[in-house]
């Protein structure tokens, strides 16, 4: 990068730390693919239910506390009414259809008379959420197992090596991500991870308990968007929270927890799982998506740095409040993506860019389809860090 011109020095920045990434093919990862489907029911069966059910709670509980909300604190009300309003709901002899009528007293009163009855309906929704997510889990890898037997491994290693072989391509475009990339994950994704549809077809007392779970979603929903009316715009997400949207993508999520991959990289996903409480949404869901994308690929999910996520924050930040779109920061002491991880006491070993996006998954799929980029999130990484600050993405890879 340096010493050349600015236009080269921009254009070479888009993938800074990409121009010679660090990266190994995983030919010996590739030859493990039989064996792993040999032993696929083992890992299933023999996998900690505990670790399954962190990965959905803590989803869960990033979720409730995020800020699809409205990003403000909530205050806590001393008006009798109030009180007497949630004192009424938290009665075990009041019914669903009373509690409806209640959630509609909340939202006619205002912010005030939600936020104090929140808590109330998000704690009975969690404890719901986590049964239903045990449940779930449970009949998503009884039919994991049947669906899986269907698979060739050989297929699955052929489609790997195609997809995997393009970071290793010096004149990479995004054109041959689209033709090769974009089909050969949509197949593994196909091949290796049942629909969420196929799960809730095989079990009337699944979709029981989920048609019992939306009861409390809706409730949570008319609540939340009260909220979300009432905040400020510069502080709303773009889409209104969504009980349904949402819990489609945990059990999207839930089955690929289910799928083939190592047990050490099902309990870096775990680990990940209770580190993302202390993430924006949208950042834990940009980790998770890459991740996904990882594992597909056979390759290692990455384990979240916190302090590689403050320093990519911290980076996105600047680019907003200042106006530049660069790796190449004109703040002193933060120059380089190196000086910013330093400050932040860690390391890193690549970084990727990203303005216009306000979803997670679509900043990763952006980076994806970015031959830079592309070669930097599927390198041979070990933590990763992701910084949001409006529409502005910061992802810092570290060894």
């Amino acid at each position: 990068m340096h010493g050349t011109s600015q236009p080269a020095r921009r254009l070479v920045a888009e993938v800074y730390g990409a121009g010679e990434p660090k990266m190994v093919f995983q030919s010996k990862r590739e030859t493990r693919v039989s064996a792993l489907f040999r032993t696929v029911q083992p890992v299933f069966w023999h996998t900690p239910r505990a670790v399954l059910l962190v990965l959905f709670s803590g989803m869960v509980a990033l979720w409730l506390t995020s800020g699809a909300l409205s990003g403000e604190p909530r205050r806590s009300s001393t008006s009798p009414a109030i009180r007497e309003l949630v004192s009424q709901f938290q009665s075990s002899r009041t019914t669903m259809d009373e509690r409806r009528q209640l959630v509609a007293q909340a939202v006619e009163g205002g912010p005030a008379w939600v936020e104090a009855l929140l808590p109330v309906i998000e704690k009975q929704l969690s404890a719901r959420l986590e049964r239903y997510g045990q449940m779930f889990t449970r009949q998503a890898q009884r039919q994991a197992g049947q669906h899986l037997r269907q698979v060739d491994p050989r297929q699955v290693a052929a489609v790997r090596e195609a997809v995997l072989t393009l970071r290793q391509r010096p004149d990479l475009t995004k054109e041959m991500i689209q033709q090769v990339g974009d089909p050969g994950l949509k197949q593994l994704q196909q091949w290796l991870v049942i629909p969420r549809e196929v799960v809730l077809a095989s079990s009337d007392t699944l979709r029981s308990e989920r048609e019992k779970l939306s009861e409390w979603g809706s409730l949570w929903e008319e609540c939340a968007r009260v909220l979300y009316n009432a905040a400020p715009p510069e502080s709303r997400p773009d889409t209104q929270p969504s009980f349904e949207e949402y819990l489609a993508g945990e059990e999207t999520l839930a089955a690929f927890l289910v799928s083939p991959m190592d047990p050490p990289a099902r309990q870096v996903l775990a680990q990940n799982a209770i580190l993302a409480k202390q993430l924006q949404r949208e950042e834990a869901r940009c980790i998770l998506a890459l991740n996904m994308t990882r594992v597909l690929l056979g390759l290692n999910p990455l384990v979240i740095d916190l302090r590689l996520c403050a320093a990519a924050r911290d980076h996105s930040n600047d680019m907003k409040t200042l106006g530049f779109f660069d790796h190449t920061s004109p703040v002193p002491g933060k120059t380089t993506p190196w000086d910013r991880a330093r400050r932040f006491g860690t390391s890193a070993s690549g970084e990727n860019i990203a303005a216009g996006y306000s979803d997670g998954n679509a900043a990763n799929m952006g980076w994806f389809h970015s031959p830079g980029h592309h070669k930097n999130m599927l390198g041979n990484h070990k933590r990763v860090g992701v910084g949001i600050a409006g529409t502005y993405y910061t992802e810092l890879f570290g060894d």
